[in-house]
């Protein structure tokens, strides 16, 4: 497999080969093929690479050490952009891959150096505080990352003003302006978790002494008040018809068909669901066993038939063979495993085809309607807040506002109907 058999028109290799890619783009080409790409994926990332390559003929570039991280981020953004599913955009998949996997080429390689933070430094105080919430705070590496992902973006705004020499001067404006500019991107919850993180910033900043003030009291909190709202979910007679949308003699349909299955039968959340892995069925016990999630408690459950029978068929017919340990894996080399985005779209592509209503079309739309619909056969509270991995039975209590049977049991009449 060469550069030449999948580009075909002699003016564009003859770019390629004359520019800084040129001595190398054999050896990616090598590499590329010997992963196991199927025919159409290994196309699109060598027309990819073509397409970096003419992004950079303009510039004049001759020296390969001058493509980095902040040259591949400003031709991605030059990619035309793509809707998904409705709801967000994201640049053409075929250039921003080849870019990204092409520059991890050169540096595995090692002519290309990886880029190091030079200019601001804010890792100082990040870590730092980081590592506070870990050890006094007692918090999981999951919630921790939630903290780093809102904090971090606000210290690389600062830029300079971020590093010790400076920090002391940020002012409740600075804060301010960064909110202001965050916040309408986001739903209420992701805002309230941005509001929180930088509270708990900004008060740890001060009590080490890196503020004169406390400015975490100038954020006006997001207001969320306990079962405000209703599950969010489909009725659980239409679910079925998300099994229906799969094709079960293709390899991802397999794959897909047993994530379905899996999260209508267990109720169990999508990063749940990405970690199981194979030591986790115990076939001959005849259970299944999820890892917690969200500092919950891991469930334990029996193994359906339907559901081990799903598995055995994706397990010995479709998933790729590979040292990862997790069960669900990318049918396209080099076959990591499925992180929690991709369940969501798995789950929400089903929705789509399906044409099920519903206010929420992720994987947590039928863990809502698992929870409803075990209320409402008559399931103690506990037993449900048990199943669903929650730590904290409050946690349980808002599917109680949708258990009708329940709660037409303790409904009192109206005094008309009262009179004798």
């Amino acid at each position: 497999m060469t550069f030449e058999s999948v580009i075909r028109s002699r003016q564009v290799c003859e770019l390629v080969r004359s520019g800084p890619l040129g001595p190398y783009i054999d050896g990616f080409v090598e590499d590329a093929a010997a992963i196991g790409y199927t025919q159409s994926s290994f196309n699109d990332l060598v027309r990819g690479v073509s397409q970096f390559a003419r992004y950079l003929a303009p510039m004049g570039i001759t020296d390969i050490k001058h493509i980095g991280d902040d040259l591949v981020r400003r031709f991605i953004a030059t990619l035309p952009v793509s809707r998904c599913g409705r709801k967000y955009s994201m640049p053409s998949v075929r250039g921003s891959r080849a870019a990204r996997r092409l520059l991890g080429y050169l540096r595995r390689i090692g002519v290309v150096t990886a880029e190091t933070r030079t200019s601001y430094s804010y890792t100082w105080i990040l870590e730092a505080w980081l590592a506070f919430l870990r050890q006094h705070r007692g918090l999981s590496e999951g919630s921790v990352d939630v903290y780093r992902r809102h904090a971090e973006p606000f210290l690389q705004d600062l830029g300079r003003g971020a590093e010790p020499d400076y920090l002391a001067s940020l002012s409740h404006v600075q804060v301010s302006d960064f909110l202001q500019r965050q916040a309408p991107r986001f739903a209420r919850a992701t805002r309230k978790n941005l509001v929180i993180a930088l509270r708990t910033f900004l008060r740890f900043a001060f009590t080490m002494g890196y503020l004169p003030s406390d400015l975490s009291t100038t954020i006006e909190r997001v207001p969320c008040f306990t079962l405000d709202r209703l599950p969010r979910g489909p009725k659980w007679e239409d679910l079925p018809k998300l099994l229906a949308t799969v094709d079960r003699s293709t390899k991802p349909g397999r794959r897909d068909f047993a994530i379905l299955l899996i999260l209508m039968t267990y109720g169990i959340r999508a990063g749940q669901l990405a970690g199981l892995r194979l030591q986790d069925v115990h076939w001959r016990d005849g259970h299944i066993t999820f890892p917690a999630a969200k500092r919950g408690r891991q469930v334990t459950a029996p193994l359906t038939t339907s559901v081990g029978s799903a598995l055995l068929e994706y397990i010995r017919d479709s998933r790729p063979e590979t040292t990862a340990r997790q069960i669900f894996l990318s049918l396209d080399p080099p076959f990591q495993p499925l992180a929690t985005t991709s369940v969501y779209n798995i789950v929400c592509r089903a929705f789509q085809l399906s044409g099920i209503e519903s206010p929420h079309r992720g994987s947590h739309a039928i863990r809502h309607a698992w929870a409803t619909r075990a209320f409402a056969q008559g399931q103690p509270l506990k037993t449900v807040a048990d199943l669903l991995g929650h730590r904290s039975i409050e946690s349980t209590r808002i599917y109680t506002k949708v258990d009708y049977t329940q709660l037409r049991s303790v409904g009192l009449g109206w005094p008309e109907e009262l009179r004798p």
